[in-house]
């Protein structure tokens, strides 16, 4: 599984998750990790709160991820 579909599966528990405990989680820097999020909140797949630094998939991505 390659690094963003792991980012992916860890967040598809429709939970929000902090950039730094997922970096931890995928072994990745918590810059990447938080460009990755933003990257993602900027093209409407997620939404990043940069005031507690965390993440959360979109719900539209969230239910096409769990049809497949």
């Amino acid at each position: 599984m390659d690094g963003i579909e792991e980012f992916l599966r860890l967040l598809d528990d429709g939970l929000w998750h902090s950039t730094s405990d997922l970096a931890s989680d995928l072994g990745w820097t918590v810059s990447k990790t938080r460009r990755l999020a933003v990257f993602l909140s900027e093209h409407g797949l997620a939404r990043y709160r940069s005031s507690d630094d965390t993440v959360i998939l979109d719900a539209e991505l969230l239910s096409l991820i769990r049809e497949t």
